[in-house]
Order: structure tokens, then sequence, then C-alpha cells
């Protein structure tokens, strides 16, 4: 560290490369037992580190768990606050599935830790809800409601448009170890993704179809 107390560049970039790596490594952790049933000392060991470094970077599990939640949630949010402004361009809608296809791709274990809540019923479960579910569900039913198809629905049925393509995008991930068992692929390969991304579109334009 320099004289004046200030990070240099190449240690900022460490510390952040670090930081990244607690993350990757929490999400997974979390995603596959839940907040209850992971420790810190769990996630310092899977990225090399002791119990006391991970503190440097995050005061708390807790706070560990709130950064995870952050990195994989705010994008989502802000791309589909930024969908209703645009969703009058005919293309926008194929723009923004392959935005929120790409932003799960960067964090799939995201899809298997709000599953592991659900399945648990944890303590995590109703804030999850509140702070982050709740808030994208709002941005995308506004998004649905501003967009030139919404005549063609049935007032009662957005909430259900929504969960079912929440469903399609979410559940592609942490339905990944059947894919795996079940159709004998990887579900990961650039090949599972272009497929997956043309079938969300696919689905969305027959939904999205006017009257």
């Amino acid at each position: 560290m320099s004289k004046d107390n200030k990070l240099t560049s190449s240690e900022a970039e460490e510390v952040g490369g670090t930081s990244t790596r607690i993350l990757d490594a929490a999400e997974k952790l979390f995603a596959d037992a839940g907040f209850a049933g992971v420790s810190v000392r769990e996630i310092a060991g899977a990225v090399g580190l002791n119990q006391a470094s991970i503190y440097n970077h995050f005061s708390s599990k807790r706070a560990l768990y709130e950064a995870v939640l952050d990195r994989g949630f705010t994008p989502l949010r802000d791309t589909l606050a930024a969908a209703a402004l645009s969703l009058d361009d005919p293309d926008a809608g194929d723009r923004l599935l392959e935005e929120l296809a790409e932003q799960m791709w960067r964090s799939p274990n995201l899809p298997r830790l709000i599953q592991r809540e659900i399945l648990d019923d944890g303590e995590y479960l109703e804030r999850l809800s509140e702070q982050w579910l709740r808030p994208i569900y709002e941005e995308g039913r506004a998004a649905m409601e501003k967009s030139p198809w919404a005549a063609s629905w049935e007032s009662d049925s957005d909430s259900l448009i929504i969960l079912l393509m929440y469903h399609l995008i979410f559940g592609y991930h942490f339905s990944a170890p059947l894919t795996r068992r079940v159709l004998g692929v990887e579900p990961s390969s650039e090949a599972m993704r272009q497929r997956q991304l043309k079938f969300l579109k696919l689905v969305a334009h027959r939904l999205m179809v006017t009257s």
C-alpha cells in the first residue's frame, strides 16, 4: 500500500479479484446448502484463504450473502427497468431476453440459490422475496404494461406470464443436473446456450402475438 494509505492500481485490482473469487465461491456454496448450511470457514477453504481474510473483504457471513444477492439481482432489476422505457421498439423484446440470459450465465448458481431458499423455507426467503424478487417482478410487470402487446392479454394474465418466463429462464439453471442425466447433454455448452435463447425468443413471440 502507498504511503498515503491509498491502494495502488495493482493492489486495488488484487483486492477486487479476491472479492470476486470469494463471491463466486460463496454463491455456489450458498446454492448448494443455503445460508444456514454454509460457514465462513468453508467459504474461505474453497477460495484458499483463512477465515480472517474473508472478514477483510466482508464484515460477516450475512454481509457476504447480501453481496452475493446484490451482485446477482441488481443487473436483472436494472435491465428490466431499462426495458420498460424501450419496449416500443419491435426488437427490444429479443434484446431483453438476450441480456437476461447472459446475466444468468454470469451467475449460474443464483437460480439454484433461490431454489434452495424456497425448498428450505430458509430464514432469508422472506427478505429475498421482499428486497429482490418482488421489485424485480414489479419491474417486469411495468415493462409488460408498457409494451405494444399488452392490449392482447387478459388483465389477469400478466403475473402468470412473468412467472412462466421466470421458470423458463431460472429453471433452466436449477434443472441443469436433470438436463445432463435425462437429455445426456451439457446445459452450459455453447450449443445448448444458443438453443435455450432461441427457445426463449420463440416462446416470447408466441406469447406476445397481438390479437
